[in-house]
């Protein structure tokens, strides 16, 4: 790694180290409640996401709020700074910080012993002072008179919506689409905090309509407390989690750099717990569902769920703020009807290693039956079922359905399992007994019954058929008993076949020719049955019995168009659905290891919906970085840092098919997955709009993409793929910064970036990525040109933050409430707590990065006397005293002027050549060769007059040491060059202190 010299930078060290001291007297002067404004930390070490007034997210959230990533960053950065800096000030301000992220945005949670991928922060909370939470109301009823209603509410905040009186919302949400009439607003005029006069684009309705509307009157989410914004602002559910994914990086980097400036282990087990939450968040499946719950929140009926219903009382749907799965609550009925909630146009094909996965619970015991049809429209014949036998506990449970599970029941005379009963009729004399009960075995519904017969009695259960079979016909069963199969003829004349033994279910095809009567005829005679029953042969005898007749399952390959989850019983009953896909799942583009948009828990439950994934979401730099895994699918750590660094190159590929310009990067990647799918892209596509979040030309998405590529060349300076994606970024920033401060804010579709507004803290990231990449590259002769544009633009970020910074003056704050900051709109008093975390951090990486000069005790300058024609010598003595820790002194050696031959040199001591130098090259009378050997900055390069140089260490001769070191003690270095040329040599003279 080669450092920056401080002395090609435009701002120096010093300032820099300034700018870093007077954000640290800003942040301390507005630490602390005050009246709840003026505050970037609160006393309880809270950060805010906005200094100024403003709710967040254009109203998405309240402006006293704070958030994850504002916690996370200014917890990074203040450690970063203390690192840099060593002021314990940064230190005192870290622990605040993470104390106050462990309390709150954990929950209070103690750091897990043992990793707990359920440990994550919550992104929202409340840190300025109390406010309160919201409330939605939907069946307002408000008179209309020529389109226009004036509502009196008290803290009336919004108006979402207008319907008829018999129309509904379809889910429980001020954002439900409506069942039935709905009219489309046209404006809404809020004329005070309770009134709002509501016009519709229909002018001509004069009717009571139902409004849906939400006020400020909800509990009170005091200061210090954890709320959510969708789909208002509201408390938490217990154990609700929705974590920020992109905040798990950065907390692993807090804890990382909070065990480095304290060595508690504490920090050690919140780092592994970290690192196995973002293995877990950062993998989705499931590609393909039938039937699964929404964005909390969100319309339950979306990406092509339907739902029917025959029943007099026709059941509701919701879904459950606390576990997150859909709800369904089936009221009583005294006829038949069904409930159907299904998924049309699947086109999906069953073979012999498909299955249905299908995860649903309840509070009743019940049957409800899964179906799937070959055609959209139904047909009996096509029709294809399997019974869900539900235990009523509550709790979900997993189903894997196979294609012999799904069966058509035209073709069974009798069997719980495909008949929906098990009628049967109990025959015994008086001391004998049997009973007779329907169990379910796995998910399937069979006949358990019990026989005991004493000496000459009889214990017998005969079938309840409403159609008699004729022979053939199967017998599916098992017992360990003597049994008999007993058949009565037209006459009622009995005939028997004893059953054959199994401990396992024994499918048995009955013919004629099998029985005898029981006056020993073997000839079944012509006609049907009259009963069939069976018959204990023994004084005590079990039989399980799953059906009689002929059962047709589904045969393999059969395609499929629409699956059905139904319930047509009479009883009351509440249903859960966590779950119905199919399976194997179809592998997913970059899965695992990509990150998905969201990350929701409920209980420990992850949401089923995880949206597509953003490039400015991705860390590729994490699985350099987390303790070496090898997962269930094989997975490392290198195969999961290639993953991320191949989705970035081809965010970087799709980028330049819509624009035609190399180097930024698609914003968002749409899988073929329905939570990606419902935004209306092409499956497995890049794309900008319509996505989860609407921000996707903000360019703090590509700086924060080009940051985390950027810390992957600074792990491993080898990752050519890695490099290539930054210097493509750079040399785009390059091209499109035009002048000082234009640089590109706004990356939108099918057009070149460009600036609308300034943003410091782009600019910092910009800074951080620049630096590290920097430091891994520049002394690889084939990045020479690359290094060249990479000072430039570093030197560029600077001189952009120092025109932005606001000194502290001489009376501090007396001139600016900002001073200390790098506002671009200090005048409207605006500042985010996490551009100064960012700039921050920056800053503190570079003063990292500068090479230090703070060794050299003396610095020498030889210039060489002339002993031959093409030769000069000089003799010098180095006082450098290592004991014995190197060999030598680092020098930077200096040839200008006209050298047409090969310039060389020897350094000699005691007669002895000790090392030579030799460069295969020739110089010009206005250029000059610079060698330089030291460690922290080797290299070989030709200047020209301009001050633009280019590498020559390719030209080295590479029998010889060249980047030569000059011995301690007394020493001759003969140069051998032109008498055109000129030849000096500066060395650090070194003491070790011990």
């Amino acid at each position: 790694m080669m450092k920056i010299q401080a002395s090609d930078l435009t701002i120096s060290p010093e300032k820099i180290t300034s700018w870093i001291s007077q954000y640290d007297i800003f942040l301390a002067n507005f630490t602390g409640d005050n009246d709840g404004q003026n505050v970037m930390i609160n006393s309880q070490g809270l950060t805010v996401n906005s200094f100024h007034t403003e709710t967040g997210r254009g109203g998405y959230f309240s402006t006293t709020s704070g958030t994850s990533e504002g916690q996370t960053l200014t917890l990074r950065g203040s450690l970063l700074a203390y690192k840099a800096t060593q002021d314990r000030s940064w230190l005192t301000r870290s622990l605040l910080l993470a104390d106050a992220m462990l309390t709150v945005l954990y929950q209070g949670r103690s750091i897990p012993n043992e990793p707990d991928v359920t440990w994550v922060p919550h992104w929202l909370f409340n840190t300025k002072k109390d406010f309160k939470a919201q409330e939605y109301f939907t069946n307002y009823k408000a008179p209309f008179k020529n389109g226009k209603a004036t509502l009196k509410i008290n803290d009336l905040f919004k108006v979402f919506s207008v319907r008829a009186t018999n129309a509904t919302l379809v889910w429980d949400s001020p954002f439900s689409v409506i069942n039935g009439k709905s009219y489309q607003i046209a404006t809404i005029e809020y004329v005070d905090d309770n009134t709002a006069t509501v016009t519709l684009s229909d002018n001509t309705v004069t009717a009571d309509l139902l409004v849906v509307y939400g006020t400020n009157t909800g509990p009170i989410i005091k200061k210090g407390e954890n709320y959510d914004a969708y789909p208002i602002w509201r408390k938490l559910q217990e154990g609700e989690t929705v974590c920020a994914i992109d905040s798990l990086a950065w907390v692993l980097d807090c804890f990382k750099l909070l065990y480095d400036a304290t060595s508690d282990e504490k920090w050690a087990r919140a780092l592994n717990s970290t690192s196995e939450a973002l293995r877990h968040a950062f993998h989705i499946d499931n590609s393909i569902v039938y039937i699964t719950p929404p964005r909390l929140g969100y319309d339950i009926f979306e990406n092509g769920i339907y739902r029917y219903s025959t029943r007099e009382n026709i059941e509701t749907y919701t879904q459950n703020k606390k576990t997150g799965f859909i709800d369904i609550h089936y009221p009583a009925i005294t006829k038949f009807g069904d409930g159907q909630i299904g998924k049309g146009s699947v086109n999906a094909n069953f073979g012999s290693d498909n299955y249905i996965h299908a995860k649903i619970g309840s509070d009743q015991k019940i049957v409800m039956n899964l179906s799937i049809d070959e055609e959209n429209v139904y047909d009996p014949d096509k029709r294809w079922v399997v019974p869900i036998h539900l235990d009523g506990s509550g709790k979900v449970q997993t189903f894997d359905l196979k294609k012999e599970d799904f069966f058509k029941s035209a073709s069974i005379f009798w069997g719980p399992n495909y008949r929906g009963h098990a009628e049967g009729t109990i025959i015994h004399d008086e001391k004998s007994s049997v009973t007779s009960e329907t169990i379910v075995d796995g998910n399937t519904a069979i006949q358990h019954v019990e026989m005991a017969k004493v000496t000459g009695g009889w214990a017998q259960f005969l079938f309840g058929l409403g159609q008699t079979p004729t022979f053939p016909f199967d017998f599916r069963y098992k017992t360990n008993n003597d049994i008999d199969f007993v058949v009565r003829d037209v006459n009622d004349k009995p005939w028997r076949f004893r059953l054959p033994k199994s401990n396992q279910y024994h499918l048995i095809t009955l013919e004629q020719n099998l029985f005898t009567s029981d006056d020993g005829l073997n000839t079944f005679p012509t006609g049907q049955f009259s009963s069939l029953l069976v018959d204990s042969a023994t004084s005590s005898s079990e039989i399980d019995i799953d059906y009689i007749g002929t059962l047709v399952t589904l045969p393999d390959n059969t395609n499929y168009s629409t699956i059905t989850l139904s319930y047509s019983g009479l009883d009351e009953v509440n249903v859960s659905i966590e779950l119905i896909a199919p399976m194997p799942t179809i592998p997913l583009a970059y899965v695992p290891y990509v990150a998905p948009f969201d990350y929701h828990l409920l209980e420990g439950n992850v949401n089923t919906w995880r949206g597509p994934a953003y490039s400015g979401y991705q860390t590729p730099y994490i699985w350099q970085e987390i303790p070496d895994f090898n997962d269930e699918f094989g997975n490392s750590n290198e195969d999961a840092l290639n993953t991320n660094v191949r989705f970035m190159s081809d965010a970087q590929a799709a980028y330049r098919a819509s624009t035609g310009i190399i180097g930024g990067f698609a914003p968002v990647y749409f899988w073929n997955r329905w939570d990606s799918i419902q935004y209306e892209h092409a499956p497995d596509t890049w794309g900008w709009l319509p996505a989860p979040d609407p921000n996707v030309n903000w360019g703090g998405f590509q700086y924060r993409a080009i940051d985390s590529v950027a810390r992957v060349v600074r792990n491993n300076p080898d990752s050519l793929q890695a490099i290539s994606i930054a210097v493509n970024f750079f040399k785009f920033i390059d091209n499109y910064w035009t002048t000082d401060f234009n640089m590109p804010t706004v990356f939108n579709e099918d057009e070149a970036p460009k600036n609308t507004y300034d943003d410091t803290h782009m600019a910092s990231l910009l800074m951080r990525a620049l630096i590290n990449v920097y430091v891994s590259v520049s002394s690889k002769s084939e990045y020479v040109n690359e290094t060249s544009v990479i000072l430039k633009l570093i030197n560029k970020t600077l001189n952009y933050l120092d025109h932005f910074h606001i000194e502290i003056s001489d009376v501090p704050f007396s001139q600016s409430k900002l001073e200390g900051t790098f506002s671009t709109e200090p005048s409207k008093g605006q500042w985010y707590g996490f551009w100064g975390a960012e700039i921050i951090s920056a800053l503190s990486e570079l003063l990292l990065n500068i090479r230090s000069e703070q060794t050299i005790t003396t610095r020498y300058v030889y210039f060489e006397s002339r002993i031959n024609g093409n030769s000069r010598a000089l003799t010098l003595v180095n006082n450098s005293q290592y004991f014995n820790t190197q060999k030598g002194s680092p020098c930077v050696i200096t040839i200008s002027g006209l050298n047409k031959s090969n310039p060389e040199w020897d350094i000699i001591q005691n007669g002895k050549i000790i090392s030579s130098a030799r460069f295969n090259l020739s110089l010009a009378s206005n250029q000059r060769l610079v060698v330089s050997s030291l460690p922290e900055d080797q290299y070989a390069r030709v200047y020209n007059e301009d001050g633009t140089y280019t590498d020559v260490s390719q030209l080295q001769d590479f029998n010889k040491a060249n980047f030569t070191k000059i011995p301690e003690g007394n020493v001759t270095v003969i140069a051998h060059i032109e008498h055109t040329a000129k030849f000096s040599m500066e060395f650090k003279e070194e003491r070790l202190l011990v």
